[in-house]
């Protein structure tokens, strides 16, 4: 058999392998038996005796006349070819049994799974073969070995610099090192006459004393910038020398260099590079004295990281920098504000170039001009704390996408001072409760400023616009949004996860304010997802899926985006105010360039998707018409019918529609109640914030009251009062109980099922009183195992505290 394992992917494969293999070893098996035939098996000869009649006489033959056998023929050989015929029948039976066998075994097909995991198996073997080689090498690589110098090839090298293999200087003296490395300063060297591969940074020579050993001395390293070639009129040679020290910042850590300073002997005409000259070679200088310069390299990776990872900070990105700084030997510190200020200001000119160059960071090219649909929706992770002021600077990008306070505040204000408008409150939708769903909202207690950010996309997912949440989720704040973007562009759709509570407020806003009239000529769309926990009259009269036009519009796309936007608020809530806009601003910006750049394939993958699943639902739709045998007109009948349905208001005429109006309304208020009496202790820690939902609780109770009397009143199954206001657990609303089919029964019966109902009781209890005790043996053993570490770990190191005593 083959040592090397060998993967097969069909199973017919998988037989004839297996047939060949076994095919051979049996020949092996028979050659063997046939070169040696003075031990031949018995068994087979008595199964030859049996079977074959004329071997037996044959053989009877040669015993009684030896001298003729031995003259004729020889016996010996005569034996070997009748057991090799013999043997070779024999081996082609078992061959055709285990054909037999093997076309009878199921051989599982190796799919990709199976495939993958054993590549990833044979990956595993091969790498933990390789571990001893890789060590090895690693250990190898640290040895350090005398050299001569490679440039001069007359003293003994003590750099090692691996940036210069590919010019043959990978080992330099002293003297060459500073001649090569004058320009080189970014070369990350290594000492090695120490006996080891010590990093050290630009600013550290090496020289040679008179006794011959080596040792490091300071230098003066310029930063690598041309110096101006006409430097005044007159004709002496200028002369070339040292000027301030400055800090520079890479993508390999903090360098302290110097920049050139050029001067005219004769005139004393001095130059320095300035801002444009560094600019030239992508240096951005932190301040206007340029005492600190970031390359342009570590403002991209930082954008392209924030791009990636949102919620990463400024500090753990110059932390990776500055460990880098110690890995070459250099030290020194990166002010986290200096480089927040530097990054801003270097992305607000890269905004102003494409401003000036006419491109629009916040408009979806595949949406203008007329834009299908809007999605807007809140995103409460986005709060900021009230300590982090700051200064009170304004943004960069003010007004650019998260729109002003002020505007805000205004229209807020307009709204709800001279609208007699008034939403409903309850924020239900059958059993569900939208906290979204509100006209006004208190500001928060606790400890921040901005509570959240309200945002609106396309259906291609580009951010279009935000505001600055202060009183939580309530109707102005997407209204505001709806009219900034009716100004903007012709809107068709616009999405929301409570459409069916924001529109009709809408629409008598728009009764008193003319200038809002013109936001009805949307249309409402009710986000595909949300629409699920909605009732079937709200996902049918408002849902996406069923508005004429819409597509395969989902209406979530601002999910996507707040996926995304949340992670950043892990670090914008201890930034200030300013701070927080441009950050924010900056990441939406990365995020449309990024969504711009792939719209293309999105469009196309889109098109190709839709166009195949119309096709289906066509035939489907076709099929379905045919089975049944129903017209088109049939069809579109029972799509009017359900239409005219959804759109049937609460308190319709019949009193059956009132009954099952007063029904859900009752069902509301008891869910409102209980999920509100289980998160009274749970959620809220103070007195009076308990007190607060208590004077809701009794409110409610008084609605629900009031509702029960109104259902008694023209229902025949009525309602006990007192158990349903008192949220009785046992009590069960009317038209939920269940009508039984098993008719009167009897006392016999009755007690029977007394019996029954005692014993089921009965083994519930035992099986609670078993999963209590368990749980309670499981809990004092691992308190038992804690306090006997916290023992151990206290008498070995001596840990003890204030607050641990107490």
């Amino acid at each position: 058999m083959s040592k090397n394992p060998m993967l097969f992917a069909d199973p017919v494969e998988v037989r004839g392998h297996m047939a060949a293999e076994i095919s051979h070893a049996l020949l092996l098996e028979a050659q063997a038996a046939m070169g040696n035939p003075s031990v031949p098996p018995k068994k087979k000869r008595r199964k030859r005796a049996a079977t074959n009649q004329v071997v037996t006489r044959r053989r009877h033959k040669r015993h009684k006349s030896p001298t003729h056998a031995s003259a004729s023929v020889n016996p010996v050989s005569e034996e070997v070819q009748i057991e090799g015929l013999e043997l070779t029948a024999s081996l082609e039976n078992r061959l055709r049994e285990l054909r037999g066998t093997l076309a009878s075994l199921e051989v599982p097909v190796a799919t990709a799974d199976t495939t993958w995991t054993q590549r990833q198996v044979l990956a595993g073997v091969r790498a933990k073969e390789a571990r001893p080689v890789l060590l090895d090498a690693k250990l190898s690589a640290q040895r350090v070995l005398r050299q001569i110098c490679q440039k001069c090839h007359e003293v003994q090298a003590v750099i090692r610099c691996l940036e210069c293999v590919p010019l043959d200087f990978e080992y330099l003296c002293g003297k060459c090192d500073k001649e090569v490395h004058r320009r080189q300063i970014f070369h990350g060297r290594m000492a090695i006459f120490h006996g080891y591969l010590e990093p050290i940074p630009p600013t550290k020579a090496v020289v040679v004393d008179g006794n011959g050993q080596p040792h490091f001395c300071e230098q003066v390293c310029q930063l690598p910038l041309p110096s101006q070639k006409v430097l005044c009129g007159c004709t002496e040679e200028t002369v070339v020398t040292t000027g301030r020290q400055i800090s520079l910042v890479t993508m390999n850590g903090r360098y302290e260099v110097s920049l050139p300073r050029k001067v005219c002997p004769k005139c004393k005409t001095e130059w320095t590079p300035g801002v444009k000259d560094l600019m030239q070679y992508n240096y951005w200088p932190s301040t206007t004295n340029c005492q600190t310069l970031y390359a342009f390299e570590v403002f991209e990776a930082f954008s392209n990281m924030k791009l990636s990872a949102p919620s990463l900070s400024r500090l753990a990105f110059l932390k990776l920098l500055e460990h880098q700084s110690v890995q070459g030997g250099r030290m020194g510190k990166i002010c986290a504000d200096m480089f927040q200020k530097s990054y801003f200001e270097y992305c607000l000119c890269k905004h102003s170039e494409d401003m000036m160059s006419e491109v629009d960071s916040f408009c979806c090219p595949a949406c203008q001009p007329d834009m299908l649909a809007v999605c807007c929706d809140g995103n409460r992770k986005h709060y900021r704390f009230r300590k982090s002021r700051g200064t009170e600077e304004p943004s960069l990008y003010e007004g650019l996408f998260i729109a002003k306070d002020e505007e805000v505040l205004t229209f807020l204000e307009k709204i709800r001072g001279s609208s007699g408008a008034r939403a409903n409150d309850s924020g239900t939708c059958g059993v569900s409760r939208f906290r979204a769903s509100k006209e006004t909202s208190n500001k928060s207690s606790s400890k921040i400023d901005e509570e959240g950010i309200q945002v609106a996309v396309c259906r291609h997912g580009i951010l279009l616009r935000a505001l600055n949440h202060y009183r939580g989720e309530i109707f102005a704040y997407p209204m505001f949004i709806q009219k900034d973007m009716a100004e903007r562009a012709n809107v068709t759709f616009f999405a929301m996860d409570v459409i069916c509570r924001y529109w009709p407020y809408l629409s008598k806003v728009a009764d008193n304010f003319t200038d809002m009239q013109p936001l009805m000529e949307m249309r409402p769309f009710l986000s595909v997802m949300h629409a699920k926990a909605h009732t079937a009259k709200c996902e049918v009269r408002w849902g996406g899926r069923n508005q004429d036009g819409a597509g395969n519009t989902v209406g979530e796309e601002v999910e996507q985006v707040n996926s995304f936007l949340s992670r950043a608020a892990l670090v914008t809530k201890y930034m200030t105010k300013a701070g927080r806009e441009n950050m924010l601003t900056q990441q939406a910006m990365g995020w449309n360039k990024k969504k711009t750049a792939n719209i293309h394939k999105v469009l196309a993958n889109r098109y190709i998707k839709i166009s195949e699943r119309a096709k289906l639902e066509a035939a489907s739709f076709s099929d379905f018409r045919q089975k049944n045998g129903i017209t088109e007109q049939t069809a579109q009948q029972w799509v009017c019918d359900v239409q005219e349905w959804a759109v049937t208001e609460p308190g319709s005429t019949t009193q059956q529609g009132a009954t099952e109006d007063l029904r859900a309304e009752i069902e509301s208020i008891i869910v409102a109640l209980l999920r509100k009496k289980q998160d009274l202790y749970r959620q809220h820690d103070s007195n009076q914030t308990r007190q607060r939902k208590r004077r809701k609780i009794r409110e409610l109770k008084n609605k629900l009251r009031q509702k029960i009397r109104l259902y008694n009143a023209i229902a025949e199954d009525t309602i006990d009062e007192e158990l349903a206001s008192n949220l009785t657990e046992d009590y069960i609303l009317p038209w939920e109980r269940s009508e039984d089919d098993f008719g009167d029964m009897s006392e016999d019966a009755a007690a029977g099922w007394k019996s029954v109902l005692m014993r089921r009781s009965s083994v519930l209890e035992s099986l609670f009183q078993n999963a209590v005790s368990t749980y309670s043996a499981i809990v004092d053993d691992l308190q038992i195992q804690d306090t006997e570490c916290s023992t151990d770990t206290d008498d070995e190191y001596d840990l003890s505290s204030p607050e641990s005593e107490d």
